[in-house]
């Protein structure tokens, strides 16, 4: 949307089709990612690792968040500085999240200034603003994502977690949807593997909705996906699997 806004289109490329080094060879760069557990996800910041520059481009991120974008945009910042790059724009962006049940009519009213918040943002890139990271990056905070983190990844969003019911069909839809190869069909039922990254595309893409989590947190999460988008538009975007990629 931020792209739409803009009157300087912008070429998007999907960070999951890119298993090798890339050369940023133009004059501004956005990235854009969710926020899972007040970090950005280990799948953008190997990406930004992979990155190499010829210049010094104006460069923004933009952090999509349910609750707090924490640190997630001061990883972006501190990766870009390991390149001898600057994050000019860091900035938060309040949307319903895909892991923790929020009331709906707090999801309609983020949905609701959207657009106006997409444009703000347009405009600010089309002009190189500059502005202080949205987030916070304290020791406190730190250690609380430290722990967040920990407990997530090991217990909630583990890959032992994730079940499927009978009404599975053995599409393949997840397979392909996994944007790290995690998931490969056995007998015609999808298996998890040790390096899931938490994105839960194949929880919310599932055309059956077989796929579901065995933990308290996310246990009654409804299936959350855009009403335009089906789930082809979503294995095309992700790109070739990273599993087979050249």
């Amino acid at each position: 949307m931020i792209n739409e806004k803009s009157a300087e289109k912008s070429e998007i490329i999907s960070i999951a089709a890119y298993d090798g080094d890339l050369l940023i060879k133009a004059d501004k760069v956005g990235f854009v990612f969710p926020v899972y557990c007040h970090k950005a996800p280990d799948i953008v910041r190997r990406f930004l690792q992979r990155l190499e520059f010829v210049s010094s481009p104006y460069i923004y991120a933009v952090a999509t968040h349910a609750g707090e974008p924490g640190q997630s945009l001061f990883d972006i910042q501190a990766l870009l500085a390991k390149k001898r790059q600057l994050l000019s724009l860091g900035v938060a962006l309040n949307m319903p999240g895909n892991a923790i049940v929020t009331d709906p009519d707090v999801d309609i009213e983020c949905l609701s200034l959207l657009g106006q918040r997409a444009e703000e943002i347009a405009k600010l890139v089309e002009t190189k603003g500059k502005g202080a990271v949205d987030g916070k990056n304290s020791m406190g905070e730190h250690i609380r994502n430290k722990i967040v983190g920990f407990f997530a990844w090991n217990y909630v969003f583990a890959p032992k977690r994730f079940k499927i019911s009978d009404d599975c069909v053995g599409c393949g839809a997840c397979e392909k949807l996994c944007p790290i190869g995690n998931i490969h069909l056995a007998n015609h039922k999808p298996e998890w593997g040790k390096k899931c990254a938490s994105c839960l595309a194949c929880f919310h893409w599932c055309p059956k909705e077989a796929i579901y989590l065995d933990n308290f947190v996310i246990k009654k999460r409804g299936k959350y996906h855009h009403p335009d988008i089906s789930v082809n538009d979503m294995i095309s975007a992700k790109g070739p699997d990273p599993q087979h990629s050249d």
